[in-house]
């Protein structure tokens, strides 16, 4: 298939790439490109065959054409250019231009694919593991990047959608494979145009298209995945050979980062983590294939309401579609319904009227899930609601939510024990412990988390031979009173009577170095226990899984944590980082009551209250931190930001200022410090702030993007262009520095269509931005869209 021709939007983002080029040939000092607009007499001077560049020796521009099959498809302006006596590259640089696009031409294709033009699963991969690097940073506990959010865009999660198309084969299977091709081409474009801006479309293999949704929500992420539905289902598919026209629909998973990655996933390197995403949408678009095609599944969604029965077995045993992939544990409880069983009633009144409706989903029983490995689960009937309705393979699952630990003890009929590791099924773990839990006043619960070696697994070692093995030196461990239970298919619990949680750390590093010396086993292990703050007895369970989270998320050492105030400052991180602040507080809140000194929840506490609107209750919380810890950059710095907010300048720069003593390295105060002095007109002083900022290191965009707004307020426009370009060949989602260069294309009177372009991007990015608009707005202007540019400033008006 022919290479697709070049596009404006590429040519803009490979800016620097045709820069690199010309530089080799041509000394200039900043550069631009315009794109001519048909019948543009400039055209003229590039000659008939557009083989010559234009030199226009009095504004010191070279101005060379960008042309495709003698199609001009745009200019390279290099500004601040001088000749001398060398005339003859006026017919060269056309060529060095043709050969330039040649290699362009390559590298994209080098990333997309051949039949439809959608970047590759490599691409987007690679995508997907810069932003998860990005968004990590507002994950993990202790990175000071989580207080700097009016410097920098907002990383706070993505979607990901996976989708393919219904039925695909038959279309090979009838039509032929060049057909298929055709097809596929043409779905391409339709996932093309259903990608939001900013988003990226790629093709994984065979009808399998993916789409990246940077800062979206989950709710966003469905609602893409609906739309993204819709178009290909409107999507017309022609067969020249019979004059017919297919229609197909698709279905599709999508996944929310960080919401539904778990634990110890997030130890897993950004390149990992990305196949992980890619592998859990997928299992969303199996489900949606399973429950009848055409429609959309989030992964969060799939344990409560995307399961199946898959086969009945004997001893009122069924399997069912659920696994360890989707978080399902032993013990969960789901009803069984049949989605066959509803039926259209019509039937006629006593008045000869007509009544109609449609009979409720048949809730046929309850089953309970009793093992559960890699993609499916073992349950047990519980009981059914007609003898005469046994269940059948295809009755779907609806989760029943988990009720309080309490009321395990309140279940009818003796606990049982699995003979082969003595262990609970958790729900009988429950309520074998209930009335221990009532009568000591001090007792421990223990999580271990074993890891599953893929080595392991293929040698054909069963699972339950490692937990049975685990179970034992647990009792070895912890002594026989204590009392075991399966967690899930791949964790065990424990609880131990009359030991402090504390007492139980040097035990649980015993263990996991047993797990390890003696069945090579590797483990995470979270420790929780009562009494533990004003938290009741049915907390422990919860705070256990807080504990194990913390201690998963150890980069080096024995992975074991007692719950403790980092566990619930880890905790409050995971909700900060979906958006959840109130949460998040309440998880500061607590961690402060279990270690007052806790400067990192102090610190947090102060941003979740700082973005509320609460500045005084920020400022003493990070006041207090200060008073304990004078040289804590992390809250001088977010200080000085709450003090900026309340309109305290001094104050701010004396806090900036400390901060840069305690860490002089600091790039975040480097950077407010510049940005004070650039609104005061201390140009100077400004600069200089900026090139101590660009030498400490760090992300370089931010920077740049600060040093061109600064050459943009003193006029360098050419200065201010090249470290725009500098800013987005770093971090081409910048919005701010996109926002800017559109500015500078308007300024300089260039190209608006660029401007727009630019500005579109920045909008799509950030659109709570309300001076975004305003520039998209301006771009329209300037083109004499002025109905586009209206709907613009209104937009803008309303954010």
């Amino acid at each position: 298939m022919a290479a697709p021709a070049l596009t404006q939007r590429e040519l803009i983002a490979n800016e620097h790439a045709l820069r690199d080029v010309f530089s080799r040939f041509l000394a200039f000092k900043t550069h631009s490109l315009y794109f001519p607009k048909p019948g543009d007499a400039l055209a003229d001077a590039f000659g008939p065959d557009l083989g010559l560049a234009a030199h226009l020796p009095t504004e010191r521009k070279v101005m060379i054409p960008l042309a495709e099959d003698g199609r001009l498809l745009g200019v390279f302006v290099a500004r601040g250019a001088s000749l001398g006596g060398r005339r003859a590259l006026l017919s060269l640089l056309p060529r060095i231009a043709a050969m330039a696009l040649d290699q362009l031409r390559l590298r994209l294709a080098a990333v997309a694919d051949p039949v439809t033009g959608l970047a590759t699963g490599e691409a987007l991969l690679a995508a997907l593991s810069r932003e998860i690097e990005a968004v990590q940073q507002r994950i993990l506990p202790g990175g000071d990047s989580l207080g700097d959010l009016p410097l920098s865009a907002c990383r706070g999660g993505f979607g990901l959608i996976v989708a393919d198309l219904d039925r695909f084969s038959r279309v090979a299977g009838r039509f032929g494979f060049l057909m298929a091709e055709d097809v596929l081409a043409r779905a391409g474009a339709a996932v093309a145009g259903a990608t939001p801006e900013g988003g990226l479309a790629a093709r994984l293999h065979d009808d399998l298209f993916a789409v990246f949704l940077p800062g979206a929500s989950a709710a966003r992420c469905r609602e893409a995945a609906e739309a993204l539905l819709a178009e290909l289902g409107r999507t017309p598919f022609p067969i020249p050979a019979t004059g017919e026209s297919l229609s197909l629909t698709a279905s599709a998973g999508c996944v929310s980062y960080p919401q539904d990655v778990r634990g110890g996933q997030f130890a897993a390197s950004p390149a990992e983590q990305a196949r992980l995403l890619v592998h859990k949408a997928k299992k969303g678009l199996a489900v949606a294939k399973d429950l009848g095609r055409d429609q959309a599944m989030a992964y969060s969604r799939i344990l409560a309401e995307g399961g199946v029965v898959l086969e009945t077995l004997p001893l009122a045993r069924a399997a069912v579609s659920l696994g360890r992939w989707v978080d399902a544990e032993p013990g969960q409880r789901f009803l069984v319904w049949s989605p066959r069983l509803e039926r259209e009633v019509d039937v006629r009144g006593a008045d000869g009227g007509r009544l109609s409706g449609r009979s409720p989903a048949a809730v046929k029983g309850e089953i309970v899930l009793a093992e559960v490995v890699e993609d499916m689960a073992f349950a047990e009937v519980l009981h059914l609601a007609d003898p005469h309705l046994p269940l059948e393979p295809g009755d779907r699952l609806a989760l029943i939510p988990e009720a309080e630990e309490g009321d395990a003890a309140d279940a009818t009929g003796a606990p049982r024990r699995d003979p082969a590791s003595g262990l609970y099924p958790y729900r009988d773990f429950q309520r074998a412990t209930a009335q221990a839990r009532e009568k000591n006043a001090v007792f421990s619960q223990v999580l271990i988390q074993l890891a599953d070696p893929p080595a392991r697994r293929r040698a054909g070692r069963p699972a339950e031979a490692d937990m049975a093995a685990a179970a034992g030196l647990c009792r070895r461990v912890f002594g026989h009173e204590a009392v075991g239970g399966r967690f899930s298919a791949s964790k065990l619990v424990f609880f131990v009577p009359g030991i402090d949680p504390a007492a139980l750390a040097e035990p649980a590093g015993r263990l996991l170095a047993a797990l390890r010396a003696e069945l090579e086993l590797d483990a995470a292990v979270g420790v929780a226990g009562h009494p533990c703050l004003d938290h009741a007895r049915s907390d422990v369970a919860e705070n256990c899984r807080k504990a194990l989270d913390h201690a998963l998320l150890l980069p080096t050492g024995p992975r074991l944590a007692v719950f403790d105030s980092l566990s619930l400052t880890v905790s409050g991180d995971r909700h900060f980082a979906i958006g959840d602040v109130y949460a998040a507080m309440e998880e500061y809140k607590q961690a402060l009551l279990a270690d007052e000194k806790n400067a990192l929840a102090r610190n947090s506490l102060g941003i979740c209250l700082a973005r509320l609107g609460r500045l005084p209750q920020a400022r003493a919380e990070f006041e207090r931190v200060i008073r304990g810890e004078p040289k804590n950059a992390m809250a001088l710095y977010n200080l000085g930001c709450v003090l900026m907010r309340q309109g305290e300048a001094a104050a701010a720069r004396a806090a900036f200022q400390k901060c840069l003593r305690a860490d002089p390295a600091h790039v975040s105060s480097l950077l407010r410090l510049g940005r004070m002095a650039e609104e005061n007109r201390r140009f100077a002083e400004a600069l200089k702030y900026y090139r101590r900022a660009l030498a400490a290191g760090g992300p370089a965009a931010p920077t740049l993007r600060h040093l061109a707004r600064l050459a943009f307020a003193r006029g360098q426009l050419d200065e201010a262009r090249e470290h725009l370009h500098q800013a987005l060949l770093r971090d081409p989602k910048d919005a701010f520095a996109l926002q800017l260069m559109a500015r500078v294309y308007l300024t300089e009177g260039e190209d608006p269509a660029i401007a727009e372009a630019m500005a579109r991007q920045a909008v799509a990015l950030r659109p709570e931005r309300r001076e975004f608009w305003v520039e998209l707005s301006r771009a329209l202007a300037a083109q004499g869209r002025h109905d586009e540019a209206r709907a613009a400033a209104a937009r803008a008006e309303g954010v």
